[in-house]
């Protein structure tokens, strides 16, 4: 046999084993800058902490568009990934129209995406089925971001498939899920205005509020409301309108000490939407909670005014009729709708565009060495101050003077963490709680300076997503989406961080990087690069064919 027989022989057994191996070995070489492929830790440890068949379903099956072909593929390199770290994960694509009947779709709650094709439209669902342990549950495979048009969102959706999932995975493999309490005895926001929040909240947490002081009718806590409280990885307090005690205090103080989070949404001014719009004025009255000097302690403070910003929301208002006899509406920036942006850098804020506030406080951030303080979210810089004890009128959008408003931007949610000291160490309360603590090592509380933020509107009686803004709906327009806001993601990112999970809020905010073409470029270079797509082929081959003629020659000569 000759040599370059054997070669050939050896080339093709090499070919045939590297592809017979490929089929029992999956391996993926991520050469990309970003790592776009490279799955993180925390997915790692979720996928390996599954102990029993986790069966995935992907109704992306039968005939896609160009866009959907390629988030079933990215599925498919995902889901390969995620069977080859845990070998009880298994998938499949399914026809929706053949696997699945009109009704148990209709039934699951899967609507179908419109999907414009050279053939007319196709009915899309970007869902997919997870069975683990008895339990079975739908997800989406597409981003839910308003922000984006909608014939993004399957391009989008690619560069968030591993957060998408993970999601999902978390809460049906689930074992043991953290405990979330509401302290309620304050007058807090009501069961249909927390709709939304405790909704959300319960996807991944247990949620509960804590009534004991309304059923003992003492509407403070105790001593003995301690250890109960023990319960809850963390406490949260929406909107509280009557003050607290100095037996409140001193429990929630020892619930923080003993390891507790707490997430405060208060304010120190009462001003209502709704009795704006009953009288067409109000007096903005301090509300004094009695926790001046609980925030104080860990260096901050709630400054008892409004904040009023250039770059606020916008609410719809009837101004007048049309010639028809109709009334007609317009838009206006209402300046008491601030806007929170990003401040510091924190993960809870990463991936947050903007957060509304109804009627929120300053808040401003006092020298204390053992709390390390972030600004989650700020005002803009186009920003002033409404005094409490003043009118607020629905004419000022009429009267709106951008001069006035050259504050800078105003902190509206801070997060303050570290070596956190009680402030009860030094005074004789302590000697009523056995085992005091005097101090915690990793303390965490966040506290932001308006209880709506947490409040999902009302609408028709029935409660709407949290973040929805009503105000800005026109009532001539019934078809008109509600602008949404991210009150939602950043009070869950809030929840997240407290209880440590954050490298599943890395995971959610990781950003991948998106290759654009730069068009004026191509523009210039286009003629440059077609000559050379022409002429560089034929001169390599020209070249090969004179490197052949050449060898030839020196071999048999």
């Amino acid at each position: 046999m000759k040599k370059h027989t054997r070669n050939i022989i050896g080339i093709l057994i090499l070919l045939v084993g590297i592809a017979v191996l490929s089929e029992f070995v999956f391996k993926r070489f991520d050469m990309t800058r970003d790592k776009r492929y490279t799955l993180t830790n925390s997915t790692k440890e979720i996928l390996q902490k599954i102990d029993k068949p986790l069966k995935i379903n992907v109704l992306l099956g039968g005939e896609l568009s160009g866009d959907y072909r390629t988030l079933k593929n990215e599925i498919s390199f995902l889901l390969d990934e995620f069977r080859q770290i845990n070998p009880k994960i298994s998938y499949q694509f399914l026809n929706p129209s053949k696997d699945f009947t009109a009704a148990q779709l209709q039934e699951n709650g899967l609507a179908p995406a419109p999907v414009k094709t050279d053939k007319g439209v196709l009915n899309v669902y970007p869902y997919a089925q997870l069975k683990y342990d008895g339990k079975e549950g739908w997800m989406e495979t597409l981003v839910n971001d308003p922000a984006l048009p909608f014939e993004e969102l399957a391009s989008a959706s690619t560069e968030k498939l591993e957060y998408l999932f993970m999601d999902d995975l978390r809460k049906i493999t689930q074992t043991e899920r953290k405990n979330i309490g509401f302290l309620v005895h304050h007058d807090e926001l009501s069961q249909i205005h927390m709709d939304g929040f405790g909704r959300a909240l319960a996807d991944n947490y247990n949620v509960d509020v804590y009534i004991q002081p309304i059923q003992d009718s003492t509407y403070t806590l105790k001593q003995s409301d301690l250890k109960a409280l023990e319960h809850f990885d963390a406490l949260v307090v929406a909107k509280p309108t009557l003050p607290f005690t100095d037996s409140d205090k001193l429990v929630m103080d020892q619930y923080i000490m003993n390891g507790g989070k707490m997430m405060f949404l208060t304010e120190m001014v009462d001003a209502e939407m709704d009795s704006i719009f009953r009288s067409g004025k109000i007096v903005a009255f301090p509300r004094d909670l009695k926790l001046n000097e609980f925030f104080f302690n860990y260096g901050v403070r709630i400054i008892p005014a409004i904040v009023k910003d250039l770059e606020a929301a916008k609410i719809v208002l009837a101004d007048g009729e049309t010639t028809a006899g109709n009334v007609s509406y317009n838009t206006y920036t209402w300046p008491y709708f601030v806007r929170g942006f990003q401040a510091g850098e924190n993960p809870i804020t990463e991936s947050i565009s903007s957060v509304k506030f109804e009627f929120a406080n300053p808040l401003e951030l006092l020298e204390n060495p053992n709390v390390e303080h972030t600004v989650l979210l700020a005002t803009s810089p186009y920003t002033t101050l409404q005094p409490s004890m003043s009118l607020v009128e629905l004419a000022e959008v009429d009267e709106i003077v951008a001069e006035e408003y050259q504050m800078g931007r105003i902190p509206l949610a801070v997060l303050a963490e570290g070596n956190l000291k009680s402030m009860f160490a030094s005074r004789y309360e302590r000697n009523e709680i056995p085992n005091f603590k005097s101090e915690t090592t990793e303390g965490k509380l966040i506290v932001v300076s308006d209880g709506d933020v947490a409040k999902n509107h009302v609408l028709m009686g029935r409660p709407m997503r949290l973040g929805e803004d009503k105000f800005s709906l026109r009532p001539d327009n019934p078809r008109q989406r509600p602008v949404a806001y991210d009150n939602q993601n950043f009070l869950l990112n809030c929840i997240d961080y407290l209880l440590g999970e954050t490298d599943f809020l890395n995971l959610k905010n990781r950003k991948l990087e998106i290759p654009v073409l730069n068009e004026t470029k191509v523009q210039l270079d286009k003629s440059t690069w077609q000559m050379t797509n022409l002429i560089l082929p034929a001169v390599v081959i020209w070249l090969i064919g004179l490197g052949m003629i050449w060898w030839r020659k020196k071999r048999f000569s």
